[in-house]
């Protein structure tokens, strides 16, 4: 994945570019950061978090939705690596709880089977759980899979997991806005939310514990802007996000195909057409986001939005600015989680 010339080295060029898609697609605010050859080469936050106006800033926090999958997605591949889990044996062999599930296939659900979402588990309901397929049969996004090896992890270690990923990637990378569990400071730093027309629809105010996927969540419970997000981007491009080569290849290996063009590692979106790029989308209800990375160029995009509307303005500017088969990656998005 390469930058188009008509955008690298020309600041004024993306600013533009991202100015004109916000006006398209009625988008209030978004933080965008660019990574080429491994240098962090653009970071902007423009327009505004608040219907008071207040600007989008560095500061300013957004729900990263599901690109916490990657970030855990990872974090699960290094203790697998150091021999704390194993990726083949099944978690509830390992978790001490109450199944999930009345049905007997749960028994045999592994970490790997979550991270490329071909555990059979749906997407968000209610317990006990039906499955949708045999484990490894298919394909069937599911936060309910994170959501489950979450609780595994968070079992073996004896440690939440927003401490896990504070110490794993947020402190060491100098994330130290970002994190998955909502407190009175990510409260004064966060965006609103708005939806397509351009109205606040959220305000984030307290821990949100209601339904069933509570924070903080492997699924979707991320705070954190692009001006942060890079940052891991780079981890991973340069030091394989602390994996070993094996291990790092091992993820981006393709374990699952959600389309005949997207296949699916652990805990990465994948892409046929260019096996090196790295994906992932976020889509919280007045916020949506995109992470592009390829590992091998060490060019990345990061692009957080406060809007309903940021998927159709994540999906034209990283067509505009990207060669990466974007509209791929888009059609599979908008019936992913339908």
């Amino acid at each position: 994945m390469q930058i188009k010339d008509t955008y690298r080295n020309c600041e004024e060029s993306v600013t533009r570019l991202l100015q004109k898609g916000m006006e398209r697609w009625k988008v209030p605010g978004i933080t965008v950061a660019i990574m080429e050859q491994g240098n962090i080469v653009y970071k902007k936050a423009l327009g505004v978090k608040n219907p008071a106006g207040d600007p989008v800033t560095e500061d300013t926090l957004f729900e990263a939705a599901s690109l916490t999958k990657t970030l855990f997605g990872t974090m699960v591949m290094g203790m697998a690596q150091r021999g704390q889990l194993n990726l083949d044996q099944p978690i509830m062999d390992v978790y001490q709880a109450k199944p999930w599930s009345d049905d007997p296939l749960f028994a045999s659900i592994t970490p790997r089977h979550c991270l490329c979402h071909g555990s059979g588990l749906p997407n968000w309901e209610e317990q006990p759980l039906k499955f949708l397929f045999q484990p490894m049969t298919s394909y069937s996004y599911s936060g309910e899979g994170y959501y489950l090896l979450q609780h595994m992890v968070e079992q073996l270690t004896g440690k939440g997991l927003d401490d896990l990923l504070k110490e794993t990637f947020l402190k060491p990378l100098g994330m130290n806005r970002s994190a998955a569990f909502w407190t009175p400071a990510i409260g004064a730093a966060f965006s609103n939310g708005y939806d397509g027309e351009g109205a606040s629809i959220k305000v984030r105010d307290r821990v949100d514990l209601e339904g069933v996927a509570p924070e903080p969540n492997a699924a979707w419970s991320l705070y954190s802007n692009a001006f942060e997000m890079i940052h891991f981007l780079k981890y991973v491009a340069e030091q394989r996000g602390g994996l070993s080569e094996e291990q790092f290849a091992e993820m981006h290996r393709p374990q699952n195909w959600a389309t005949p063009e997207i296949p699916w590692g652990l805990g990465w979106g994948l892409t046929k057409k260019d096996p090196a790029i790295l994906w992932h989308w976020g889509d919280n209800t007045g916020f949506k986001s995109l992470s592009l990375l390829d590992w091998k160029e060490k060019n990345a995009l990061s692009i957080f939005t406060n809007s309903d509307n940021g998927f159709a303005f994540w999906e034209a500017v990283a067509k505009e600015l990207t060669d990466a088969p974007v509209s791929d990656i888009a059609a599979f998005v908008k019936v992913a989680e339908a």
